[in-house]
């Protein structure tokens, strides 16, 4: 009689026993770029996707991620209420591309008061000391290489003491001040009888207002300059517009930084003579990597010696520009064929 007993207890027990399984994780991470329009934010969305599907089918984490930030590139305030609002709204984490190195450190430090967790990507703050990772091209290497590539193509074209424009995007954008800091001591060292035809003039966050921008500024040196570099995707396809509508491609040598289609086309005709791509869909995989690691409390900076986390940058010309190796850089089908391993490591040298 007291095996039925004992027969029934765990019969009556064991149900409830499987139901205290522990659950799956579930976390929520909210992507913030600064913008929507470029394709360069489509792919950190895409990688942050791709890690979340990797994890589900790995161990069945469930990662739900989401995408967020304001419509235009240069809407601190906007992108500052996201921040807030994803933070009191019951985000697990966030990844944020501040727009400004200065002005986004406030809301950053709320969320960590929060305990929400932020890993920062693309461009990074003045104050480090309120979010967990960086994870970001090296923006200023970026910068001496497109130097580089500039200065050899324009000495092989016999300008020896070129006259070039530097043509900027953004006050406060850390990534590409990097970027414009890097070319110009590489520019310096490598060339230093370079003159300097315009340093101060600035493209702004989209096509049309680089255009606006370029189209005077070419209009007034188009006869003397030799070289241009604009450090962004957006101020590189406005510039070639501009070139092209003056009858000044292929004449002036214009070395761009980040892709498009576009833009990967005006390589192959020439009218650009090549471009530094990142890393994005890496970058925005890595970004959700390093919150579920966090978040599940492992030490994601080595005792943070290691905060941050570089994607790569890589000169792209005509030579290179239809690889598969550049397709993997941005287009969403050979994104899609990256292996999980290498996104993780890096590609192999």
């Amino acid at each position: 009689m007291a095996r039925v007993h004992l027969y029934l207890l765990l019969a009556a027990v064991l149900p409830i026993a499987s139901g205290c399984a522990r659950p799956a994780e579930e976390y929520t991470i909210v992507v913030i770029p600064k913008g929507l329009s470029h394709e360069h934010w489509q792919s950190v969305r895409r990688g942050a996707e791709r890690c979340a599907a990797d994890l589900e089918a790995e161990d069945g984490t469930r990662v739900r991620v989401i995408f967020d930030g304001p419509l235009r590139e240069r809407d601190a305030l906007e992108q500052i209420r996201i921040v807030d609002r994803r933070v009191a709204t019951g985000a697990s984490a966030l990844v944020l591309a501040p727009q400004h190195s200065a002005t986004m450190t406030a809301c950053v430090k709320r969320a960590a008061d929060a305990s929400v967790p932020v890993v920062i990507i693309d461009s990074g703050l003045d104050d480090p000391n309120h979010f967990v990772k960086y994870v970001a091209t090296d923006n200023y290497n970026g910068g001496r290489l497109a130097g580089r590539h500039l200065i050899r193509e324009l000495q092989r074209r016999g300008k020896d003491k070129p006259k070039l424009i530097l043509f900027r995007y953004a006050v406060g954008s850390q990534a590409t001040e990097d970027r414009e800091r890097g070319f110009e001591d590489e520019v310096k060292e490598r060339c230093p009888g370079a003159e300097w035809l315009s340093t101060d003039k600035y493209a702004g966050a989209t096509r049309d207002s680089a255009m606006r921008e370029a189209g005077p500024l070419i209009l007034q040196f188009g006869n003397q300059v030799d070289g241009i570099f604009a450090p962004n995707e957006s101020s590189a396809s406005g510039t070639a517009d501009v070139l092209r509508a003056q009858g000044l491609n292929q004449k002036v040598a214009l070395m761009a930084f980040d892709g498009s289609k576009p833009l990967l086309q005006s390589i192959q005709q020439g009218d650009v003579i090549g471009s530094i791509l990142q890393d994005p869909y890496r970058m925005g995989y890595l970004s959700a990597w390093y919150c579920v690691r966090h978040l599940r409390g492992e030490d994601i900076n080595n005792g943070r010696r290691e905060m941050s986390e570089g994607t790569g940058e890589y000169l792209i010309t005509a030579e290179n520009v239809t690889s598969a190796f550049t397709l993997g850089l941005y287009d969403p089908e050979a994104q899609a064929r990256r292996t999980t391993g290498e996104l993780r490591k890096g590609p192999k040298k």
